[in-house]
C-alpha cells in the first residue's frame, strides 16, 4: 500500500507511473525485443520523444544500425546518442524545421538498398519537419500554424490541414525513399490512435485523393494554399505499430493507484472538447462521486485570443476547475500534459485544490482564464509542476484525489 500525507504528492507520484511505462525508451526496447528485425538498419526519429526512442532502438539493435537522423525540440536532444540531431521549432515550426525537411529527404534518398529502414513517430513531429511547396514560404508556414493552434480545432482537423500545405506530410515522404518496406513504430498522441494523424502521416500511405472536410470555413488567406493530398507512393509497404498511447498510461495509473487504500474510478477516454466546458462536467462528476481516486485521458482543445498570456490548455483546464471547486475542502486535482510542456511553458500542467484561488490573492482567475494567461496565476498560487522533457507524448491526463470530509 502506498502512504502518504499529501494528496499533491500522490497524484504526482501516480502521474509519474504512467510517464514510465509510455517513454519513448523503454516502449521502443518493449517492441524490438519481442518483434526482432533482421540485418542493417536506418533509422529516422521525429519527435519530442524521439531521443529517447532512439536510445530504445540503440539498446536493442546496436550495431545493426548504420545510420540515424534525429529531428526533435529544442532542448530536447541527448548528445550521447551520436547521431546527427536537429532541435528545430515547436509549436511554431522554424528555419530549422525546414533544414530538418532537407536533411530528411537526403537521408531518405541515400540509403542503400540492402539496408532496412525504421522509423519512430511522436507527437511534435508536425511542426519539426517540413519541405514546403512553391506557393509557401517559412512566413506563410508561421502564420497558417498561428492560426491552427488558437483555433480550437481538434487534432486531427489540424493535421489535415498541414497534411494539405506540405511536400511530405500525409504519407509524401514516402516519395523519397526508394524501398519497399518500412517499420514504423508510433507513440500515439491522437484520439483513437490513427497513424495517418500521429505527425501528421509522414510515412503513411493514402489509398484515394482526400478533399480538406470543410475547407471552405477556413479564412479566405488560407484557403489559397490548401491542397488535395495525392495518394502516397503504393509500392512502399508501411507496417506501423503503436507502442504507447493514453490509455496505456491510464491503465499504469490505474494499476498503481490501487496499491492505495484509495478506490479507483476510470471515467475512461473522456477528456475532449472545449476545456470551460470540460471543467464543468468534470466537477459535476466529482461532487457527485464516492471518495476516492479519479482518472480521465485525452486532449482538451483551447480557442486562444489575439494575444496569449502564459500556459496552454492543461493550466487553463486546472484553473477553471478551480474556480468551480473554490473553497471545497477534500478535492485534490492534478492536469498533465505527458509531454512536459502546456502550450509554448515549460510546464506540464498545474495541481489545484480548493485553496488554488486564495493562494493567489489579488489574482483575478476570470480574468486570467480569459486572456489565456492560467499559467501567470497559478505560478502565484504555487500549483504549477515541472517534469522536463519526458521522452514521450500521450496526450493529457487529469488525476483527482476526492477525499471523505
Amino acid at each position: 500500500m502506498i502512504k502518504t500525507e499529501q494528496p499533491k504528492q500522490l497524484l504526482t507520484d501516480l502521474f509519474h507511473s504512467a510517464l514510465n511505462v509510455v517513454n519513448g525508451c523503454s516502449a521502443v526496447e518493449r517492441y524490438f525485443n519481442t518483434h526482432p528485425i533482421e540485418g542493417n538498419v536506418a533509422v529516422v526519429a521525429i519527435g519530442k520523444a524521439a531521443p529517447a526512442m532512439m536510445l530504445g532502438a540503440k539498446n536493442v539493435l546496436t550495431e545493426q544500425i548504420q545510420s540515424a537522423l534525429i529531428i526533435t525540440k529544442a532542448g530536447h536532444a541527448d548528445s550521447q546518442l551520436g547521431w546527427p540531431c536537429i532541435e528545430a521549432g515547436h509549436p511554431i515550426p522554424n528555419k530549422k524545421s525546414l533544414e530538418a525537411g532537407a536533411s530528411l529527404i537526403a537521408f531518405l534518398s541515400h540509403i542503400p538498398k540492402e539496408t532496412k529502414l525504421v522509423t519512430l513517430i511522436s507527437g511534435g513531429a508536425s511542426a519539426l519537419v517540413e519541405v514546403l511547396p512553391e506557393n509557401v514560404d517559412l512566413e506563410v508556414l508561421i502564420k497558417i500554424n498561428n492560426w491552427l493552434l488558437a483555433s480550437g480545432l481538434p487534432i486531427h482537423e489540424i493535421n489535415h490541414i498541414r497534411q494539405a500545405v506540405s511536400l511530405i506530410k500525409g504519407g509524401k515522404a514516402l516519395g523519397y525513399f526508394h524501398h519497399n518496406e518500412i517499420t514504423q513504430l508510433l507513440i500515439s498522441d491522437v484520439k483513437m490512435d490513427m497513424p495517418e494523424i500521429i505527425g501528421s502521416g509522414l510515412f503513411v500511405a493514402r489509398k484515394s485523393v482526400d478533399s480538406l472536410h470543410n475547407a471552405d470555413m477556413l479564412p479566405v488567406w488560407l484557403q489559397k494554399y490548401i491542397h488535395k493530398v495525392e495518394p502516397a507512393v503504393a509500392s512502399v509497404s508501411v507496417k506501423s505499430h503503436i507502442i504507447a498511447n493514453n490509455e496505456m498510461a491510464c491503465q499504469a495509473i490505474i494499476k498503481r493507484a490501487e496499491k492505495t487504500h484509495y478506490a479507483v474510478t476510470y471515467h475512461g477516454q473522456s477528456l475532449y472538447g472545449d476545456v470551460f466546458k470540460l471543467a464543468e462536467l468534470l466537477v459535476k462528476e466529482l461532487l457527485n462521486a464516492k471518495p476516492g481516486i479519479h482518472l480521465w485521458g485525452g486532449e482538451p482543445t483551447l480557442r486562444l485570443p489575439a494575444e496569449p498570456g502564459r500556459g496552454g490548455r492543461n493550466q487553463s483546464l486546472a484553473l477553471a476547475i478551480a474556480c468551480l471547486i473554490e473553497n471545497s475542502e477534500g478535492i485534490t486535482v492534478l492536469v498533465g500534459a505527458t509531454d512536459g510542456s502546456d502550450g509554448p511553458t515549460d510546464d506540464a500542467g498545474a495541481i489545484i485544490d480548493g485553496a488554488t484561488l486564495a493562494r493567489a490573492r489579488g489574482f483575478d482567475a476570470k480574468v486570467h482564464l480569459a486572456a489565456a494567461d492560467a499559467g501567470t496565476f497559478l505560478a502565484e498560487a504555487g500549483d504549477l509542476i515541472s517534469t522536463g522533457p519526458t521522452g514521450t507524448n500521450v496526450m493529457d491526463i487529469v488525476i483527482a484525489l476526492k477525499e471523505s470530509i
